[in-house]
């Protein structure tokens, strides 16, 4: 189910989709992962982020950046489409063994099976500087600008634009389960207490 603003048919939830496990929503397009292994895509296609690939199969995660998409195989590679204006969409030649994705603003992450994260496209505001020795990462997020990684011990680690103070981790911050992050902004859930 979708709703908000249609302008560009992002929220007309293409008739008859069914079986789905997975959904992004980028500024103006949308995914569905289908249990098959197929994406959707509707909404925005002016830079063809809809133009899901011919032959795209066994797809087992899904990313929608600002105007391109990501899929992630279950054999571990990445797919990328849609506007590559800042080289978001050229996924780093022998990239495998990849566990998860996300799309930013105009860059896109991958968290590697050995917990390191790999970043490619806009790194005008270091979005794309990894920070040197990052390790043991079990969860990836892309903001506008900015990047996200949780690590195994409950902790974040944030990087790029921070303009809005989008990077600056709140100082004794543990515990946390899950990350999200919005254009200038930055989430984290935390474990709940008993």
């Amino acid at each position: 189910v979708a709703w908000g603003d249609n302008d560009k048919q992002q929220c007309d939830v293409p008739t008859g989709l069914t079986d789905v496990v997975g959904i992004s929503a980028g500024i103006f397009h949308s995914l569905a992962l289908k249990k098959d292994g197929t994406v959707v895509a509707w909404g925005n296609n002016e830079d063809q982020q809809c133009d899901v690939p011919t032959g795209l199969t066994d797809v087992v995660g899904i990313s929608a950046g600002i105007f391109y998409s990501l899929a992630l195989k279950k054999n571990g590679t990445v797919v990328a489409w849609g506007d590559n204006d800042k080289q978001q969409c050229d996924v780093p030649t022998g990239l495998t063994d990849v566990v998860g994705i996300a799309a930013g603003g105009y860059h896109s992450l991958a968290l590697k099976k050995d917990g390191t994260v790999v970043a490619w496209g806009s790194s005008s505001f270091n979005q794309c500087d990894v920070p040197t020795g990052l390790t043991d990462v079990v969860g990836i997020f892309g903001g506008g600008y900015h990047s996200l990684a949780l690590k195994k011990d409950g902790t974040v680690v944030a990087w790029g634009w921070n303009s809005f103070n989008q990077c600056d981790v709140p100082t004794g911050l543990t515990d946390v389960v899950g990350i999200s992050a919005g254009g200038y902004h930055s989430l984290v859930l935390k474990k709940g207490q008993q």
